[in-house]
């Protein structure tokens, strides 16, 4: 993240508790959030804001830190669950790298497998006699 950037980014922070943004300040941040992307680092200063666990915490680039690698490991974690499922039903080679995002073709086949998946649990779902905590169907007792 370069100075402009940062100093985008600190912008955004002083819409939500009116911090003075200075040049020092912006070259500091720029410094620290270096290797990241403005648009991640964005995303950490409204989440910061949004979550009612740190909504009340002065906002610090350890906050931004924290909460940027903490997305990027939960982003991680679900393309290697992608990479698994797709080994496994064998959209993609064994040897595929379990931190790669996965091929668009095989991603839409995972996408479309994952759809189908859904429509039968729905299906099968709607069969159950037992809704709401009530029993329906031909098993209910004429009342």
């Amino acid at each position: 993240m370069n100075r402009t950037e940062a100093a985008k980014a600190l912008a955004v922070a002083s819409g939500f508790d009116r911090r003075q943004v200075d040049e020092l300040t912006a070259t500091a941040w720029a410094a620290a959030l270096d290797g990241y992307h403005y648009p991640e680092v964005e995303a950490a200063i409204i989440a910061h804001h949004r979550d009612p666990a740190t909504r009340h915490e002065y906002l610090t680039v350890a906050h931004v830190l924290d909460r940027v690698e903490s997305i990027n490991r939960a982003r991680f974690a679900d393309v290697e669950a992608d990479v698994r499922v797709a080994k496994a039903l064998g959209f993609i080679r064994r040897d595929w790298p379990a931190r790669e995002p996965l091929p668009v073709e095989a991603a839409g086949r995972l996408s479309a497998h994952r759809a189908g998946v859904r429509a039968e649990e729905k299906r099968i779902e709607a069969s159950y006699p037992w809704r709401d905590g009530e029993l329906h169907g031909p098993l209910r007792a004429e009342q």
